[in-house]
Formats: C-alpha cells, structure tokens, sequence
C-alpha cells in the first residue's frame, strides 16, 4: 500500500526543460504545479498551447502510468464530450519513457493536455454547480465503467476507503484538540459494519479522487476539465461521490445544501441504489476521518514542511465535528430526498402512520393487518417493512413476476431516460407490445386500445360492446370484482356495500361447487350453473334490455378462488351471444399464466371471448391496462366516439410490458407455475387433513383459495378464525389475503417466480398459524 507519507520526485526546473524539448519537442515558460506524490510542471509554449509535464513517483508500478493513460485514451473514445487531459506522444511514439533521478531512483515522464481554467477551490459555488459536479463525477463513472487493468485491481492505496484500518491505527497522530475519539469511532465503525457490506455493491475503475483541486471549472463555472487520474482504482462505484463528499464539504456551514446538490446531481445521471444510500453518509465521514489521519502523520514525521494537503485546507476538523453531529440518520434521509425517495430514515410509529393516513386519505383506511404493516421495500418473492423484517409475500398478484423484477425496472429506466410520449406520435415499443399480446391469444383478438389500469380496460371494453350491439344490459357474476369506475363498479357487487346493482346490471351463479346450490358430483354441474343466464337474460328482457355483454374473472378470484368448472363459462358465453351480447374475459388476475399451462385464464375454460382486459400484472406494477378485441369492434369503436387515452400505450408502459412478457417467456413461468402449483396445493390438502377447520382447498393455478368452516357438515363459515389466522400468519412472515362473500376463505397468489423452496416455506408458515389459531 502506498505508504503514509507522499515522498514525491524533486527534479529542477532545468531538469524539465531538458526533459520536455528532448522526448516531447516542446519549449516554453514553465511554472511548478501542487501534486501531492508525483511532481508537475505547466509549460506554455509561444503559441499560447498549454501542457503538463509529469514525472510520476519511483514507487510508483509502472503499469499504474500505462493504465492512467489507457483510461484517458478510453474515456475520450466513450464519451469525448468530457473533458479529460490529452496523452502527447513522445517523439518515439511513445506513450512515456524512463528517467533516472541523481538518486538513482527511476521515474516515469509523460505529457498531457493542461486544461484552461479555474481549479473548483477558488470558485464561488452554488446549488446548481454542485448539482452540475455530481452529475460530472457520475458521467465519468460511466465513461470508465469498461475500462479495466490488472494493475488497478487489487491495488493497495491509503486514500482507498478500504483501507479505513490502515487510518485507525494512526489515528493517535492527531494532535490535541482534534475530534480524535469520534475520528476512531468513525473508522473502527467503518472496518466492523461497513467494510463487510461492500462486495455486494457494484464496483468497477473509479477516478477515485474528484475533489475541488482535482476539477477545473471554466466560464460560469461549467466543467472543464476532470485532472489527475493517479488515484485511480477498481473499487465501489459509490466511492467516488462519497469521496467528492467528504473533500467538498470542508466547511460547516451550507454542508446540508452541497450534500443534496451533489447527490442530486449525481443521481440524475447513474441513480443510487439502496445499499449504496446505507452506506454513503458513513463512507464519507471517512474519507474526511482518513485525510485527517493522513495529514497529521505526514505533518508529524516532517513539521518543517507540510504537505501538499495542509497547504490546501484538507483534512477540516470543523466540517468532520458537524457531520459527525448530524448523524447517520439525517444524513441518509437527506440523500434519499436528494434521489426523490422517501426521506424517512427512523420510520414513524405504525400508529402515527395510520393517523396521518386518516387525515389525508379517508377516515376508514383500507389496510391489511391488524396492526397494518409499514413496507419499505420488496425483492422477488419478498416484502422487508420498516423494522427489516421479510415476508413472504403469497397475497400481491400486481408484481406477477416478482417485485422490483431487475430486467423490468431496467427496461422502464432506459425508456424513461430516452422518451416518454403518447400514441399519437408513431413509435415501435408499442406496435411490438401489441402484436405480442395479439398473438398469445393465438391471432384471434389482434387489435388493441391502450389505457392505464384493469378499470379503465373493462371500462372501455363495456362501451366498445354497448357500441357493437347497440344493447345495454351488463351481466356478471355474483360478488365479484372488475374495478372501479363508475361503470364497472357496477358489476363489481363485491364492492358495494350498500343499495343494490344498476337496473341495467343482473348477477348470475357462480360455479361453487363447495357452497353453492349445485355441489361437485352434481351431473353436468357447469350446464346448471349456466342455465342461471337464463333468468338473468330474462329478467333484463322483461325491463325492456338486452345483454351488451357478460365479463367474466377467469379464476372466479373474489368469489373464493374456484377451480374451472368443465363447460360451465363455454355455456355461459353461449347463451350471451344468442340474445345478442359479447363476452368479456378479464385476465387481470388470471392471466400471465398465473393458472398455468395456457398464458391466459379464458384458455382453461376452452373458449373465445370477444374482449381480453388486463392491467395490473401486465407492467408488473407500472401503470399498464389493455383490450384486446377483433379489429373490426375496435374500428366501430372509434367511428362513434374519439377514444385517446394520453398515458395508454405510452412508451414507458409498453416497455415494462414487453419486459414482463420477455420475462415470463425467457424463464419458462407458464409451465414452472403449473409445477408450482400442484406442489402447493398437495400441500395445502395436507394441511386440511390435519386441521379440521380447513373445509375446502381450491386451486386455479397458482392462485388458491383456502376455505374455512365451524362445521365441515353443515359449512358454517368461520369469518374471525379467518381474519385471526390471516394476523397468526403475518406473525409468522407469511402474507395472505381474505376473500368471499362470508369473508372466510384464505386467498393465496404468490407470483409466478414462486419455487418449491418457497411453497415448502409457505407451508410450514401456515402449519404453525393453524396450530396457533
């Protein structure tokens, strides 16, 4: 590791001269530049053309110089709008030659461009130079993210942040009256919790010393030249802007504003992850903890001449004392804000969180859980709450496959960086999207209308069949759901909660072959439960209607989970479009293969509709609804009424979308969730052979429903066991759902990424709340 102390090269000015005319043909007025272990010197030539000498340190590896000047030549081929210095080649051709000193040590010679300006320390910086600073340092992070060398990698260099012990064990350098016990708690702080945490950060060549003597800032204080690219290694990417932190804030005063400027800055161009917020605010503490170090052991072994750093107003124990005040907390909440994330650094009492919500959000909260749960975050088949604590989450269909899927988040980043518009304009994203989804119905339904949500698409479904058959009568099954306009909660009876359906609207039998009048093993049970139609056509005729149409939730999810029942939707849409109405499949939930083997939930039932509506899946939680009809109902459509939706098929939406497609094909989901499913299910019949409260277990799919009873004989509906079981399970790290019309019914639909490891978990999860309960 390069040692504590700098001992930098000491040739003459004449020994420059000789050295810039002789392998670089260069004369001209030369002046001494700062460096802190190389020596420099600025030579202008008479036609004003500046350059840098460099005779680099004898401790120096040789092919540390080979590869500084590799990462400019890569830098300015990557992105050549950033400046870096100019490598000019000797007279040889050579890149740089070999010098002995009259020590006898040898050193490396070379030449750069000088980059005209001011050095950032003696410029007047505001908010937006700062902002403009951080989003520097992160584009030259990209420019080098593919650059690599041996020679970086596993270097071994004090100001590396890794080296944080190196610095604790020197920390008795400090003179009095220096903040030399919170220096070493900071740093053995650093060694014990923050050290072990950096393999999982991404990592790559770094510039690793971007400071306000490292950065020239030309007219309006524009960037106009990053410089000494000595300090370079292959490290955590996030330590360049904990670095540039820790040397910018040399002061108390103002340090919130640069903190938030320069990571706002940086974060618009190469966006923070998590853990590199967790770690930010104590990475920086350290780099201004070790510059204090540094330069109390430099100035304590040669007092007679300090170094470079003191000269510069490095190492401020002030600026060091105010950070350490602020503290972890603060600090990561201020950098979260300045990343547009939630601020929240100590999350607020579930309590105070469910008052504020009922002040801003309604007086009766719509929460799950008794205590509610406070999510900060998810991972695949995972939710972390506030405390840290994971759950597996068996209850949220949205993210079908997986939370924050990494191939989904980075499809909506890239397109949101490049464009974001509506349809109106021509674009290929959504042409693509649409084709694809066409094509899964096997070519029957080809034609799409864009909009942001389940609701809006069973909306826009409802008047697309109002339109093509000019009736008005809508049917639907009874307690079920489809959303929330003012349309479609019409036939989402499960979510009124007082008064009755519209006139136009009747409900029809569910197939429940447990509850219901018709019980499994009843003949030809699906024909009954669809003769039901009958008297709902019926009672429209006798109100002067006809159906319009009839929509139909795949996996029957509201009405307790119902396993296809053979014959029953086919007879259904049958009788529909014989008074005259379309179909409606709503795939919100059932779709995606979430009930396996076919990647839609209508295909299980062996039938066509004329509608497909999905939403919340179909972006894996990005605003994402679409229908999916034949061209000829779409084109009617749109002779009678101007239908635009301004985010519908947006370039973003269609993205995500096409992401959550790739996903589902590329990982073979379709088929895993079936696999998935019967294993679970298998499961869950075990359990119900061990807990007699359990009454029924259905599967469609990988959605489930659990069903729960008093009395197996005589089906009493065990409601508050339900919701007790729900809050043993939460206990335990399992989340689920209720769902029914007597609310008794355990509603499962873990995503598609669900694997055995997670099912076996699922079931010891349950098994102990049912021993519980």
């Amino acid at each position: 590791m390069t040692s504590l102390g700098a001992d930098a090269p000491c040739f003459s000015q004449d020994d420059f001269s000789t050295l810039a005319a002789r392998h670089h043909g260069l004369t001209g007025a030369l002046t001494p530049l700062v460096s802190e272990r190389d020596q420099n010197m600025l030579l202008r030539t008479q036609d004003g053309r500046a350059w840098v000498l460099k005779i680099a340190n004898a401790n120096e590896d040789p092919a540390l110089i080979d590869a500084q000047i590799a990462a400019l030549r890569h830098i300015q081929a990557v992105d050549a709008t950033l400046p870096v210095p100019e490598v000019r080649p000797t007279t040889d051709g050579a890149d740089s030659v070999l010098i002995t000193a009259p020590d006898g040590r040898r050193h490396r010679f070379y030449a750069v461009s000088y980059l005209e300006g001011e050095i950032a320390g003696s410029c007047d910086l505001g908010p937006a130079d700062y902002r403009r600073i951080g989003a520097g340092i992160a584009r030259l992070g990209r420019a080098l993210r593919g650059f690599t060398s041996p020679a970086l990698i596993g270097r071994r260099l004090v100001w590396d942040l890794r080296e944080a012990g190196a610095a604790l064990a020197k920390a008795d350098c400090l003179p009095a009256g220096a903040p030399r016990a919170e220096v070493a708690a900071c740093l053995d702080h650093v060694v014990r919790e923050v050290l072990p945490r950096l393999a999982r950060l991404r990592a790559q060549t770094i510039h690793g010393d971007v400071h306000e003597h490292n950065l020239i800032l030309g007219t309006g204080n524009a960037i106009a030249g990053f410089i000494d690219f000595g300090d370079m290694i292959h490290a955590p990417l996030v330590f360049d802007i904990a670095s540039a932190l820790g040397d910018f804030i040399t002061r108390p005063e103002g340090a919130a504003g640069i903190m938030s400027a320069l990571v706002e800055g940086y974060n618009s161009v190469t966006p923070l992850e998590e853990e590199e917020l967790e770690v930010l605010y104590d990475l920086m503490l350290a780099r201004q903890a070790t510059t204090m170090v540094i330069l109390a052991y430099r100035i304590a072994a040669n007092p007679d001449n300090p170094p470079y750093l003191a000269a510069h107003g490095f190492g401020a124990p002030e600026a060091f004392r105010a950070l350490h005040a602020m503290g972890r907390g603060a600090a990561t909440a201020l950098f979260r804000r300045a990343c547009g994330l939630s601020g929240s650094a100590t999350p607020a009492p579930v309590a105070e969180l469910l008052e504020r919500r009922k002040r801003v959000m309604g007086s009766r909260p719509y929460v799950f859980y008794d205590p509610p749960l406070h999510m900060v975050k998810g991972e695949g088949v995972w939710l972390i709450d506030a405390t840290g604590r994971r759950y597996l989450d068996c209850y949220n269909n949205v993210p079908i496959v997986g939370h924050c899927h990494p191939r989904v988040i980075g499809a909506i980043d890239r397109q949101m960086r490049v464009l974001n518009t509506n349809t109106r304009y021509l674009g290929e994203q959504v042409l693509d999207y649409a084709e694809r989804l066409g094509a899964l119905t096997g070519g029957e339904l080809t034609a799409c209308a864009f909009v942001n949500s389940g609701s809006e698409a069973n909306d826009i479904a409802w008047r697309m069949a109002r339109a093509w058959t000019g009736n008005r009568g809508f049917l639907c099954q009874d307690f079920a759901y489809h959303g929330i306009t003012e349309a479609i909660e019409a036939v989402s009876p499960s979510a009124i909660r007082r008064g009755q359906s519209p006139d136009h609207v009747r409900t029809v039998l569910a197939p429940d072959g447990y509850r219901g009048p018709y019980r499994h093993g009843t003949p030809d049970l699906g024909a009954r439960y669809a003769a039901d139609a009958d008297r709902a056509i019926a009672s429209l005729a006798e109100a002067g209607l006809k159906p319009a149409t009839v929509i139909v939730d795949s996996a029957f999810m509201t009405n307790g989970i119902l396993a296809p029942v053979p014959g029953y939707v086919g007879a259904l849409f049958d009788k529909v479009r014989a008074a005259g109405g379309l179909c409606i499949a709503d795939e919100v939930q059932a779709g995606f293969g979430r009930m396996g083997e076919h990647f839609w939930g209508y295909q299980h039932h062996g039938v066509t509709p004329d509608f497909v509506t999905i939403g919340k899946p179909a972006g894996n939680g990005h605003p994402l609804g679409v229908v999916l009809t034949r061209p000829e109902i779409l084109d009617h459509f749109c002779e009678q009424t101007a239908f635009f939706s301004t985010f519908g098929g947006n370039n973003v939406s269609a993205a995500a979308g096409l992401a959550v497609l790739d996903v589902i094909a590329d990982g073979d989901h379709v088929r895993r969730a079936g696999e998935t499913a019967r294993s679970l299910f298998a499961g869950l019949q075990a359990l119900k052979a061990r807990h007699p409260i359990i009454g029924d277990v259905r599967s469609a799919g990988l959605a489930f429903g659990v069903e729960l009873v008093r009395d197996r004989a005589d089906l009493t509906p065990a409601p508050e066991e339900t919701e007790r079981l729900i809050n043993l399970m939460r206990e335990e790290g399992l989340l689920v759902g209720s769902e029914g019309v007597h609310g008794n019914i355990v509603k499962m639909r873990p995503p598609l990424i669900f694997e055995a490891e997670h099912a076996d978990l699922a079931l010891e999860m349950m098994d102990r709340a049912l021993a519980r309960l």
